[in-house]
């Protein structure tokens, strides 16, 4: 229940990214492209959570260590994706780095008042 506003958070601002990317980057503007940006999110978000649950299960990163997975989910983008997908990525990957930081200053501010 501690994870729902950032979860929250982190929604908020990739539909917002996800808007504006519409808006100004795309150069067919169709529902279906829409629909291929939130599946695109989605698909990335999946990855981040695979990657952050299997990370902090095996390894046992916590807090800033965290901050190292969406810069690793990048450079499979850039392998293999256009210059257009991978600028969306690249926000996708700013969102995600936010939201973590974001977690870990509030984590780390909730341990120095107790």
């Amino acid at each position: 229940m501690k994870n729902v506003p950032y979860i929250l958070l982190y929604i908020l601002l990739v539909i917002l990214w996800s808007c504006l990317f519409y808006n100004y980057f795309t150069v067919e503007k169709s529902g279906f492209a829409m629909l291929l940006l939130f599946g695109a999110a989605v698909f990335f978000s999946g990855i981040w959570a695979v990657l952050a649950s299997l990370s902090h299960k095996w390894i046992g990163w916590k807090g800033y260590g965290m901050l190292l997975l969406p810069p690793v989910i990048l450079v499979v983008f850039i392998l293999g994706v256009d210059q257009t997908t991978f600028k969306y990525a690249l926000g996708l990957t700013a969102i995600s780095e936010l939201v973590s930081l974001v977690k870990v200053y509030f984590h780390r501010r909730k341990l120095l008042r107790n």
